[in-house]
């Protein structure tokens, strides 16, 4: 057995699978699965774990149609050499055999030398949202599945192919509406949608349907905040305020949250083209996604301002010399005059 000049491993006449590694967005998993070579090993990593139980059931399904034989899922293994076993054991009634690995500390190096030369009936997939430094000596072996969060565009997308099958069919500024107040992240999109569509089935989805029916995430009301002091509408930012105090969050927590939201705009419009921001901000992309597009309508001045009037007032509060509620509405005061 050897390899040609691209990388594909050729058993007779016949090759099998691609040992090029590289980098696949989810959007492409399925037309690489479809049209092929399937490479020899995977790593399904990102933030949406819609998107990854996606990916890793489309891997999942190669194994049929005897899955009991032809399937292996391991969870935290201690060692490479059941990983290596298992994939080189050879598939019953099938085509493919799949091994599926999560929660993996152990050392990988040992894998190096079936990767090197692997079974040719076999798919390796690793599964883990941030991969940990026992990845790295074996990465440069595996074809990365991106599952990080997807753009509006193909999300409005999938919303509009989606509600179809569920009977029913959405406006497009109801569909980003929903988006937003999911904070992009597609489990909570879907079951929403799902919800939406059983209360307007046969009929159309309405923006006024999700505000009714979808209670936006605290992100949300915290962009929708910022929003309204970036545009100066005073009304608007003491109507979403009120509905923050309201659902029982404590003014301190929002301090601490609108300081954070607004010193990572400031973050992100003094260091806009920064690679490394969602790590070293500790959030996901899709939080720095969006930071990027509010941080365009603020200054940096302006910013820096509201921060510095962010921080006096949860320091007012914690030396008692103001209550949180009131040190709360003083700070998004000041910043809608900034």
């Amino acid at each position: 057995m050897g390899y040609n000049k691209v990388g594909t491993r050729c058993v007779g006449n016949a090759c099998r699978f691609s040992l090029c590694e590289g980098k696949l967005l989810f959007s492409e998993l399925k037309k690489h699965m479809t049209t092929g070579p399937l490479h020899a090993a995977y790593l399904v990593t990102g933030e949406d774990a819609f998107l990854a139980s996606d990916a890793v059931a489309r891997f999942r399904a190669l194994a049929e149609p005897m899955p009991d034989f032809n399937l292996s899922e391991l969870t935290a293994p201690e060692s490479a050499a059941p990983i290596i076993e298992a994939c080189e054991s050879l598939p019953l009634g099938g085509d493919k055999r799949v091994v599926i690995v999560r929660q993996c500390k152990a050392d990988l190096s040992p894998l190096m030398g079936y990767l090197s030369d692997p079974c040719p009936s076999t798919v390796l997939v690793f599964c883990a949202e941030k991969p940990e430094s026992n990845y790295t000596k074996i990465l440069g072996k595996l074809t990365v599945v991106d599952c990080a969060k997807l753009d509006t565009k193909t999300v409005l997308s999938w919303i509009a192919v989606k509600s179809k099958t569920f009977g029913a069919s959405v406006k497009e500024n109801a569909a980003r509406l929903l988006i937003d107040y999911c904070a992009g992240d597609m489990s909570r999109v879907s079951a929403e949608l799902q919800k939406l569509c059983a209360f307007r089935y046969g009929g159309v989805i309405e923006e006024a349907d999700v505000v009714a029916l979808t209670a936006p995430t605290l992100d949300f009301k915290i962009f929708a905040l910022s929003e309204a002091v970036a545009l100066r509408q005073s009304q608007k930012a003491a109507a979403v305020l009120k509905n923050m105090l309201e659902s029982g969050v404590s003014p301190l927590l929002l301090l601490g949250m609108l300081y954070g939201h607004f010193r990572r705009l400031l973050y992100v419009s003094i260091t806009p083209g920064y690679e490394r921001m969602p790590a070293d901000l500790g959030v996901k992309e899709y939080a720095v996604r969006k930071a990027k597009e509010q941080a365009s309508r603020f200054t940096p001045v302006k910013l820096k301002k509201i921060c510095d009037s962010l921080q006096e007032a949860d320091y007012e509060v914690k030396s008692g010399k103001m209550n949180d509620k009131t040190a709360l509405e003083l700070a998004v005061f000041k910043a809608l005059s900034a």
